[in-house]
């Protein structure tokens, strides 16, 4: 007789319709976006359409913005502002009434988005774009070593720095110079603003390692002495550092306010802030060159940290430089998202949902392959009854029916155990979604962290008119 029991044929397109449900969400997020409000964007893109160098174009500004809070080798300590730091500095510099650097050209790395490969990635082919006659700065927040068997050698330590490997994953300030210029040589005007000398006991492997407060000052003595080197000699190149060579980067606190709140930074990023949004133009010509930030934000440090921390300029970049051009409107920096704050893992529970999403697929495709295997035998076994004369032997009949019907509930324990591993993976996915920290596409909506009101000060006939503005 013929095999009259339907096999799971109709499972076949909800089966495929729920394996492309699966992965659609995935493929959809990869797609990047451009996100704006105001004058406060973050541009995923990495590079614009590329232009000639030609000496008759307009100078350009680049820059590439660096900060790293957290580390994953657990001896290397942690950080408080590095973050926010470079965050707000990163915004200044996209704002239009700040730095008004294209957000095509600049690049932002907090922690974990900071790796070696990244930061090298985005100095060397990002940069390389710049031609001689634009102007390039490199911001960097974080820790900064030499590294103990070589301390003539110091490092810039990323998010991905593992201290068994300095040389191979770390940033070495010795080669730093040599790096650039083989990658981004082309630019005439490059200044590297370096906040790397904070306090922390960084335990090396096999050494005693630093004792807190003493060798800490040590360590950022040959930092501040390799960056000085960096520059040294390099035509159109300088450097600003966070402290002299004998002193410890430090946190504002309430010693320094921007937008009317204290900062929660390093002292050196908020008042190169607060001298770039107007303040350092002391003679009051509506330009805001680097020699004026620099004087404006050494004094101002100086004063919060009462002599324990002067910031440093070294090499040969023209003082004259044009920072910013101080505007009559407000300069508004996002809050920064939630997931740069937190030092675990923002979405530790991906790792499993993608196991669990791969399982459900194998699952599926197990179950599909007995599904067919069913078809065929059930197919075969009812073409073999009718064209055989007189009807297959009772036992031949038995023997494979019992095969489809195998068959057929090997599929349907598969397709259960399809359904069971994907509301596994949609319940990871929807904790994972629930339990997700503010991301940096969610900032922009609301109120800013704070906001840098611009002052312009207008010369007049014998006197200095302040004029400040308000919104």
């Amino acid at each position: 007789m013929p095999h009259t029991s339907q096999t799971l044929r109709a499972l076949w397109p909800l089966a495929l319709l729920a394996l492309f449900g699966l992965w659609m969400p995935a493929c959809a997020n990869e797609a990047g976006t451009i996100v704006t409000s105001g004058n406060r964007y973050v541009i995923p893109a990495t590079e614009e359409p590329l232009v000639q160098c030609l000496p008759t174009e307009p100078p350009r500004k680049w820059a590439v913005v660096i900060g790293v809070n957290w580390y994953k080798d657990e001896r290397i300590p942690d950080l408080g502002g590095a973050v926010n730091d470079a965050w707000a500095f990163y915004h200044y510099m996209a704002s239009p009434s700040g730095g008004g650097v294209n957000p095509y050209r600049l690049k932002l790395l907090l922690n974990d988005e900071a790796t070696r490969e990244n930061v090298e990635g985005a100095l060397g082919n990002f940069l390389g774009q710049a031609c001689p006659q634009d102007q390039v700065i490199i911001y960097f927040a974080g820790h900064g070593a030499p590294e103990p068997d070589r301390p003539d050698d110091a490092f810039l330590l990323v998010h991905d720095t593992n201290l068994d490997n300095m040389v191979g994953s770390a940033i070495s300030m010795q080669r730093l110079p040599e790096f650039l210029e083989w990658r981004a040589g082309s630019a005439g005007n490059l200044l590297l603003l370096v906040d790397a000398c904070h306090s922390g006991n960084i335990a090396f492997p096999g050494k005693r390692g630093f004792v807190k407060g003493k060798d800490d000052v040590a360590r950022a003595s040959v930092v501040i002495d390799n960056l000085n080197k960096a520059v040294d000699g390099k035509k159109g190149w300088g450097a600003i550092s966070a402290t002299a060579p004998d002193q410890l980067a430090g946190e504002s606190t309430a010693s320094c306010e921007l937008g009317g709140k204290p900062y929660a930074g390093g002292i050196f990023t908020c008042n190169v802030l607060s001298g770039l949004s107007g303040n350092a133009d002391g003679n009051a010509d509506g330009r805001v060159t680097l020699s004026e930030v620099y004087e404006y934000t050494k004094a101002q440090v100086n004063l919060a940290s009462d002599g324990a921390q002067s910031p440093q300029l070294s090499g040969s970049l023209d003082l004259d430089v044009e920072m910013s051009i101080p505007a009559t409107q407000q300069v508004a920096i996002p809050v920064v998202p939630e997931r740069y704050l937190l030092e675990s893992d923002p979405h530790a529970l991906r790792p499993w949902i993608w196991v669990s999403a791969g399982l459900t697929t194998a699952a599926l495709g197990g179950a599909l392959a007995f599904n067919l295997a069913a078809n065929v035998a059930a197919d075969e076994l009812n073409k073999d009854v009718a064209d055989t004369p007189g009807g297959l032997t009772s036992a031949t009949w038995a023997d494979r029916n019992a095969e489809v019907d195998s068959l057929q509930l090997t599929a349907l324990i598969g397709y259960i155990a399809t359904g069971s591993l994907a509301a596994m993976t949609a319940t990871l996915a929807g904790w994972d979604l629930l339990d997700a920290p503010q991301d940096i596409n969610d900032v922009y909506g609301l109120p800013p962290w704070f906001e840098i009101t611009i002052q312009t000060t207008v010369k007049g006939q014998g006197a200095a008119l302040n004029l400040k503005v308000e919104y």
